[in-house]
């Protein structure tokens, strides 16, 4: 089989697949609501950005081969789950601490991105989910299979993004026009904070 051999024929299921994984609430949902509610629409684009940009070195890994080294090295994953869930916390307190306080866009939106990419890349399980997800679109190339998983992974980061930006806009808009009222304001901080804590048990629990 030719180097770069791809087979297109699966993607019409591959895409149906996809669509229902990304209308199910899932961590990235909920992370770019948090995010969204916290640094409006000027952080909601950036966070979507650093989430693909993490999600990307995990789609390069499984591509390689080498999720499925991750996934034989459970000391590995945990230690990176504890890594996300310690940051997750501490983005869960800074933002409760916060919540009150003057909104400063731009500190807020180059820092999304950088909270978006480092979430996504200590959570492990995408890994484990592309090793087990992917590998099932293969179609024909089974004998060398890198350039359709990179494909697929770039197709699935494609939708993910745009949903990503969906979700985020949609919650953005809701904080920008409470922005200049503070009791709504830290309110909208606070469930942000909740759902970064939330977020952060569930990376430890699932």
């Amino acid at each position: 089989m030719p180097p770069g051999y791809i087979d297109l024929s699966v993607l019409p299921a591959f895409l149906a697949a996809v669509t229902l994984l990304l209308l199910a609430p899932g961590p990235d949902m909920a992370f770019m609501v948090a995010t969204g509610l916290r640094d409006g629409l000027h952080g909601t684009t950036r966070a979507a950005l650093g989430i693909t940009a993490g999600v990307s070195v995990y789609v390069v890994l499984t591509a390689l081969g080498l999720g499925a080294f991750l996934a034989a090295a459970p000391s590995l994953i945990a230690a990176l789950q504890l890594a996300g869930a310690a940051y997750l916390a501490h983005l869960a307190w800074t933002t409760w601490r916060s919540a009150a306080a003057p909104v400063e866009i731009t500190t807020a939106t180059t820092r999304a991105f950088r909270r978006g990419f480092l979430v996504n890349l200590a959570n492990p399980k995408i890994a484990l989910f592309f090793t087990a997800f992917l590998p099932q679109f293969l179609g024909d190339t089974e004998d060398n299979p890198t350039f359709q998983l990179l494909l697929l992974g770039t197709l699935l980061q494609t939708l993910g993004l745009l949903t990503d930006l969906a979700i985020g806009c949609a919650a953005g808009a809701v904080r920008n026009r409470l922005l200049h009222r503070t009791r709504p304001r830290t309110l909208l901080n606070r469930l942000a904070a909740a759902t970064y804590a939330t977020l952060a048990t569930a990376l430890l629990t699932r």
